[in-house]
């Protein structure tokens, strides 16, 4: 038996040699695996046709040249990067779930905040120019081992930085999807080192096929199959179990990726003209909760509340800063100028 499983765990290795798949599998071995489970190894093929938007060109070929040192360099190919299109369809086959995508506060407005704080001055935010964004995605990874790892990536983008050299109508257009952008490169970032993705590859390695694996439940295994059938009209999670709670979390920032240890980004909109949005499935009308006399309590909406003069949807962070100093009331920044101040 024992050696049947070792011959299941080598054949990861057998069945996709690396001369012909990208594997995408942190172990190439693995020692034993429960009867309750089973892997499931999906290959993905990445379309090489760029107008199909799954890679982009990173960088361009070069051709040889000799430096003025008389040094002779050789000729290189152009090499690509996975856009968020080709991301996401690795991490549906990888088994991957994204836990939460938020914003977060900017670390401009955090040091405002200390500052402030420091000499007892409120914080009015909203009030000042500053426009940076900042944005937090935790995906849950499944494991062969049979654990699953979270990761928690974030992405901050600093206005005056990006927009630096760009004409108005240029940073006009790029305002307008900053906060979608962070959000994207948040997700690529978790997703890239969820996977152990490069951050670039020649031509020749997309038309390898990408290789992920995780574990499903075995419904070979009679107590499974029982399981199953008893489950079958009822809730998910009785079929297959709520996902064991996370062993390691992993963070990922800039200043890991600044020191190499985590790829670059993709999709650096290098002219920002018309900067590139991934299209987004359309949005059922949202129902606005019914506003309590005098702005009681208001219905909440995931990782947001609703005003109560105006019925505008707003952040948590604002809804918390307007329940501190506007007497337990959540308003809009709009509305908060019509009400009186508390420190």
């Amino acid at each position: 038996m024992n050696n049947e499983k070792n011959q299941a765990a080598l054949s990861i290795v057998q069945q996709y040699p690396p001369t012909q798949y990208n594997l995408l599998v942190p172990m190439q071995t693995v020692t034993e695996i429960a009867d309750i489970q089973k892997p499931v190894m999906n290959a993905v093929s990445i379309s090489t046709n760029l107008n199909d938007g799954e890679i982009y060109e990173m960088e361009k070929a070069k051709a040889a040249y000799t430096d003025r040192n008389g040094y002779q360099h050789p000729a290189t190919p152009a090499k690509y990067a996975l856009t968020k299109k080709g991301l996401t369809k690795l991490m549906r086959a990888a088994g991957i779930k994204i836990l939460s995508s938020r914003p977060t506060v900017p670390s401009t407005c955090q040091k405002c905040a200390e500052i402030n704080r420091g000499i007892g001055k409120p914080v009015r935010c909203g009030a000042c120019p500053n426009k940076d964004v900042k944005h937090e995605v935790r995906i849950s990874v499944p494991q062969l081992t049979g654990e699953n790892v979270t990761i928690v990536a974030h992405k901050e983008i600093a206005i005056d930085d990006v927009t630096a050299g760009m004409t108005d109508k240029q940073r006009a257009e790029f305002m307008k999807y900053r906060s979608e952008m962070c959000e994207s490169k948040a997700l690529n970032r978790a997703l890239r080192t969820a996977m152990q993705i490069k951050s670039s590859y020649f031509i020749e390695e997309f038309q390898k096929p990408f290789v992920v694996a995780y574990l499903v439940p075995n419904l070979d295994n009679p107590a499974v199959r029982e399981k199953a059938v008893e489950s079958m009209f009822g809730a998910a999670e009785e079929l297959y179990g709520a996902r064991p709670a996370a062993s390691h979390t992993i963070y990922v920032g800039d200043e890991d990726e600044e020191n190499g240890v985590y790829p670059a980004e993709d999709e650096t909109y290098p002219a920002y003209a018309h900067p590139p949005v991934e299209p987004q499935p359309p949005q059922p009308p949202q129902q606005r909760g019914p506003r309590q006399a005098g702005g009681g309590q208001q219905n909440q909406n995931g990782d947001s509340e609703f005003c109560a003069d105006c019925g505008a949807q707003i952040g948590l962070d604002v809804a918390e800063y307007s329940r501190q100093h506007y007497e337990g009331k959540t308003y809009c920044r709009t509305c908060q100028k019509n009400h009186k101040w508390r420190k």
